[in-house]
């Protein structure tokens, strides 16, 4: 069987992803060098890898993001930490980024990959390793979120990527469907990335387990879906579990309406998934994990955005452009189709857009003053869901840590300071309120 081939566009998002991430590794070693001056080199071999990359960018006539390199950066210092003593292991995370740029951008380069290899040999190399390994965080349970004091139309809970198959996958989808049964809501949304593998049987148990809310249900597909590691190929397992192709829906409850989009893109990837600890790909294939929407779903936005629509909140995988966690660019939707969600968010229909894929939370942007929410997933820190209580204005959202505190103190114990970090995000992307009637300001990033 050939290898799969990506298209161009896609090659030029990755090689747009790894100069953002050289770029964002520079600026932070040289935020370090005060402290440690061996971070300058580092520094410099950083800045030489996205000199190599920028040529090929060039080449294809896109110039580099560099107005994405300064979020980017401050991402990784959120992660590593502000110091490179911060965290035993801060230097080694920062390497193993350039490990996933170099791994994924080798085939693509027109030149210098030879030294592209050797300067990262020599990060490596170069990485001084802590003689005992962090200890795992204290266990904090989250306060309890507090519910609006009234007026509430409608809850909806938002419950992100369940990942059945995995470790964590079946317990944690469980308890959190068993808290969405008590929580009052009246309608539960799944964000995609119902199975680990994208094997039948996942998604068939990912309907068995969501079949136990005790209230309407809807899911869009995840990238982690439409891939079966065991058959090795593409598959419509979804569609035949769910009873629905993937190309978006738009669902009317309670005089409101909510847009499902369906971003997970059926193209083959040659790499399977990076591990961040060994530097390595795993065994075995998969999609590609950025995200897209169909001509079809472009249909479902214009009827969202149409004169006198209904209030509507969306729904997809894949979080928006500018994308600037990690990998930026790549893993996030294609900036055509973040582009058009943009538009329709400027009609003045939308309310909020809500995303999974990232296991965090995160609020980075708002398009034109609606909020583009990310929501974490119960099978990682912190652990839990997202509740929208509709006010008759607006909205509140409150993100909820799973009540089964056994089973979240026995997940917990497999964490890290760097996850925590990751996972858990502000307190304002945990809560707040949005009112229709609200001045629309600059995003909050």
């Amino acid at each position: 069987m050939s290898e799969p081939v990506l298209s161009d566009e896609i090659r030029t998002d990755l090689l747009r992803s790894a100069w953002v991430v050289e770029a964002a590794r520079a600026e932070v070693c040289g935020s370090w060098t005060a402290e440690a001056p061996r971070f300058e080199a580092a520094r410099s071999r950083a800045l030489r890898r996205a000199a190599i990359v920028e040529t090929s960018l060039l080449s294809r006539v896109r110039k580099p993001d560099s107005e994405l390199v300064a979020s980017h950066a401050d991402w990784m210092r959120s992660v590593a930490g502000a110091g490179a003593a911060d965290e035993p292991l801060s230097e080694l995370f920062i390497v193993r980024l350039g490990d996933w740029a170099g791994a994924h951008i080798a085939p693509y380069l027109d030149d210098g990959i030879q030294e592209l290899q050797a300067l990262g040999e020599e990060d490596r190399n170069a990485v001084e390793f802590p003689r005992e390994l962090p200890p795992v965080p204290e266990f904090k349970p989250l306060p309890t979120a507090e519910e609006p004091a009234g007026g509430v139309r409608l809850r909806v809970a938002v419950l992100s990527d369940l990942h059945l198959g995995s470790r964590w996958g079946e317990a944690s989808a469980r308890a959190a469907v068993e808290d969405i049964n008590s929580s009052g809501a009246e309608l539960c949304i799944q964000l995609g990335d119902l199975s680990e593998r994208g094997e039948a049987s996942e998604l068939s148990l990912a309907q068995e387990v969501l079949s136990r809310l005790a209230m309407p249900w809807h899911c869009v597909v995840g990238n982690h879906d439409v891939y079966s590691r065991s058959e090795g190929t593409l598959t419509d397992h979804f569609a035949a579990t769910f009873g629905r192709r993937p190309e978006g829906a738009l669902i009317e409850h309670d005089d409101m309406r909510f847009c499902l989009l369906d971003s997970a893109e059926r193209s083959l990837s040659p790499f399977s998934s990076f591990n961040l600890v060994t530097g390595e790909f795993t065994p075995g294939g998969g999609s590609v994990e950025r995200g897209s929407l169909t001509a079809a779903q472009h249909d479902l936005l214009a009827e969202v955005a149409s004169s006198g629509g209904t209030p509507t909140f969306v729904f997809l995988h894949h979080p928006v452009q500018p994308f600037t966690s990690f990998p930026p660019i790549i893993f996030g939707l294609r900036d055509l189709d973040s582009g058009r969600l943009h538009a329709t968010c400027d009609s003045g229909n939308v309310w909020g857009v809500f995303c999974g894929h990232t296991h965090r939370n995160a609020r980075i942007r708002d398009f034109d003053g609606v909020p583009v929410t990310e929501v974490a997933t119960p099978g990682a820190y912190p652990f839990g869901y997202g509740l929208i209580d509709v006010v008759s204005d607006g909205y509140d959202y409150r993100f909820a840590q799973l009540s089964d505190r056994d089973l979240v103190a026995e997940m917990h114990g497999h964490t890290n300071a760097f996850l925590h970090r990751y996972g858990l995000g502000p307190q304002k992307a945990r809560r707040f309120e949005w009112r229709r009637a609200q001045d629309r300001g600059p995003d909050p990033g």
